[in-house]
């Protein structure tokens, strides 16, 4: 089967819209599964239902769940059965009970189930890098548009209804009018779902004369609406994930166990994470103690750090998700003695959970990651 076939399969995957919206759950365990293609830990066509894949698919089902959608990986893991591309490996013995199923659940995906396994061509095209950008992007036409994605995740991030109304007014507005003047996109801007597309999109429009006068009149709302369109899309696909880890990968002064280490780092996982777990007992700043809804954070960002402070746990926090994404952003911080300090650019923070009142425990360690944040990171 061609490439094409598969795209189209990926776009017609027909999620459960039963409560008016479109659940993310194939979508979510499908970016997972490709994300562990990509990063080396799947390398043959099985794919294992472990706790590596749940915590993967939660990271995702975070960023695109709606009301009450609930974390439940097991449910897509079997229901991919009907797309014809994704096939279960029962275990012999279990057959007939199997086959007699009514309804799928953790754990007799788990008692049942040795693997699931792609068509070969698919699995093929997986591999590639090729290839494997193009389905991935396929499978966002799943979810509702990216117009709606685009304004829950952005309000999800504290930005106000206003911000947000304004942004969207901007991007699929004015800005995909000055494009399509400019030969540049015949396309709204909020129709793209490739983030490598649409970066080489905004990058043009930055050059446009009008959009550069609008931009500076408007106090530079039109270019933060680009950018903060781009990491949407970005945080979507785990494009900056994939890029720093592309960089351990081909580093030759790198052992393979040190490449290891790292990639487990990067993605919140291994000795890093159960470290910080170890140390906070919970969320930092709410201390919330249900581990699978915390995200292992660096201080000081991966990005900007060296080998031995991407290891070091003194440079983590244990955050609930959407206060990790506000501290990744710079739009908290916290002073020497652990209080909470809000950026003002971060608009209706209290949906985030977040107040003035708040702080974290910190130790003499802390100290230099978090001035670092807090010159380098933070939204002033």
């Amino acid at each position: 089967m061609t490439v094409q076939f598969y795209i189209n399969k990926f776009q017609a995957l027909k999620p459960d819209k039963s409560s008016g919206h479109a659940k993310p759950h194939k979508v979510c365990l499908l970016l997972a599964v490709i994300e562990q293609i990509e990063q080396g830990f799947i390398t043959t066509n099985k794919v294992i239902y472990n706790d590596n894949l749940k915590s993967r698919f939660t990271y995702y089902f975070e960023q695109l769940q709606q009301g009450n959608d609930k974390d439940t990986p097991y449910l897509p893991f079997y229901h991919l059965q009907t797309s014809g591309f994704w096939h279960l490996d029962v275990k012999p013995e279990y057959q007939e009970e199997f086959s007699a199923l009514k309804a799928a659940s953790n754990s007799n995906i788990s008692r049942y189930v040795s693997f699931a396994y792609f068509d070969e061509e698919l699995f093929d095209y997986l591999k590639s890098p090729a290839t494997r950008h193009a389905l991935k992007d396929a499978l966002i036409h799943n979810l509702d548009s990216l117009e709606v994605q685009y304004q829950r995740w952005a309000l999800s991030i504290g930005k106000s209804e206003k911000t947000v109304k304004n942004y969207v007014g901007a991007l699929k507005g004015s800005i995909s009018n000055w494009l399509y003047d400019a030969g540049i996109s015949k396309e709204n801007v909020l129709s793209i779902g490739s983030y490598a597309q649409y970066s080489v999109v905004a990058s043009k429009a930055l050059q446009i004369e009008e959009f550069r006068a609008k931009n500076t009149t408007g106090n530079g709302m039109y270019s933060a609406a680009l950018k903060s369109y781009q990491s949407f899309l970005a945080d979507v696909t785990q494009v900056n994930v994939k890029d720093d880890i592309d960089k351990i990968l081909n580093d030759e002064n790198t052992t393979a166990t040190e490449k290891s280490t790292l990639v487990n780092t990067r993605i919140g996982q291994g000795a890093f994470r159960d470290k910080l777990i170890q140390y906070w007992q919970g969320c930092a700043l709410t201390r919330y103690n249900k581990m699978q809804f915390l995200i292992a954070s660096h201080i000081k960002p991966w990005a900007s750090a060296d080998d031995k402070e991407r290891l070091d746990p003194n440079n983590g926090l244990l955050l609930l998700a959407n206060i990790d994404k506000a501290f990744d952003l710079g739009y908290i911080t916290f002073t020497e003695k652990g209080k909470i300090v809000i950026s003002p650019y971060l608009d209706d923070y209290q949906v985030l959970g977040i107040s003035k009142n708040m702080g974290v425990n910190l130790n003499q360690q802390h100290q230099d990651y978090l001035a670092y944040h807090r010159e380098v990171t933070f939204k002033k």
